[in-house]
């Protein structure tokens, strides 16, 4: 399977795990006894079971639209997988002649169609999508450690943080008192100390945090510069019943339908500014939404240069 194969299905996968009712089973890339040889497994991109109904949905991402012969196969293969019923899934389309013989022996079709910008601003429910950082300067961090090695030396402590990702847990443990002590969120010299567990550096245990530092929140908006309708291919796109808007960057789409929303977010891709660390990311959908899920894939990198933090080491002895 291509990496654009496993993106498209898995697009589809939260399509409907939005549509389908509740008690459903909605399994991507499912595995299914075949009936006539149990011991052998087939695959099927995503499987619907309910009420001992199966539903197969097989999807194609490819460049030109799909034709008659990709319909007989997924007609072969409700016969042989005893399926109840199969959905077919294009994102380029289909031929007239793919249209017509999946109306004949009930292959249900859906396609995905881009929006216009007129479409879009019809539509009215875009939704505002922000990133908030928080940016650091002239900051100051002065580790409590509880140890037997009285030689400890800031230059080892320096090192081991640099093996591990405990000034990573030190910067969220201080954004969380930040924000509890100043919730407003205008810009401060922050000056605060706060208890730690399960943190260490060389071995030993960082008991207590000194935290000094300017502190300001940095807000981003990102932009959504296309959104993709679902439907049958009958249906006109600004009709159709699933929207997905999908942000300018990695894999991060919001599914609705309706007042359901889905969302799936890869941050990854996302460069936080100079000596900021990412804190949340904020939705606005202008209206009151059913969050059915939010799969976060992945988070920015932590780059805080070391080299920009005053460290000190406080040291006690562990008797």
């Amino acid at each position: 399977m291509t990496n654009a194969s496993k993106k498209f299905e898995r697009q589809i996968h939260r399509i409907y795990e939005l549509l389908e009712q509740v008690g459903s089973d909605v399994t991507w890339n499912d595995k299914i006894p075949d009936p006539d040889n149990p011991e052998q497994a087939r695959q099927i991109d995503i499987s619907i079971k309910r009420d001992g109904k199966l539903t197969l949905v097989e999807c194609r991402i490819h460049q030109k639209p799909q034709d008659v012969k990709w319909i007989e196969e997924l007609i072969g293969r409700r016969l042989s997988l005893r399926a109840d019923a199969v959905i077919a899934v294009s994102n380029s389309g289909f031929t007239e002649g793919a249209v017509l013989k999946a109306k004949e022996f009930g292959i249900i079709l859906r396609d995905l169609q881009t929006l216009t910008e007129q479409e879009i601003q019809a539509w009215g429910l875009s939704t505002r999508v922000s990133l908030t950082f928080f940016e650091y300067k002239d900051v100051e961090i002065t580790l409590s450690v509880i140890t037997k090695n009285k030689s400890l030396t800031i230059d080892e402590v320096i090192a081991g943080l640099r093996k591990t990702d405990s000034l990573y847990r030190i910067f969220e443990m201080a954004s969380s008192v930040i924000e509890q002590k100043n919730p407003s969120g205008n810009p401060c010299r922050f000056k605060g100390h706060f208890k730690v567990e399960n943190l260490s550096v060389c071995g030993e245990n960082i008991d207590k945090v000194k935290f000094v530092a300017d502190v300001k929140r940095i807000i981003q908006e990102l932009k959504i510069p296309s959104v993709v309708a679902y439907d049958a291919p009958d249906v006109q796109t600004a009709q159709r019943n699933v929207l997905v808007e999908k942000v300018a960057f990695g894999d991060f789409e919001i599914t609705q339908s309706s007042n359901r929303v889905f969302i799936a977010a890869d941050l990854t891709p996302v460069k936080c500014p100079p000596n900021c660390q990412f804190k949340y990311i904020g939705f606005d959908f202008g209206r009151v939404v059913s969050m059915e899920s939010f799969e976060l894939l992945g988070l920015p990198k932590f780059l805080i240069p070391i080299e920009r933090i005053k460290l000190g080491l406080s040291i006690k002895t562990e008797t």
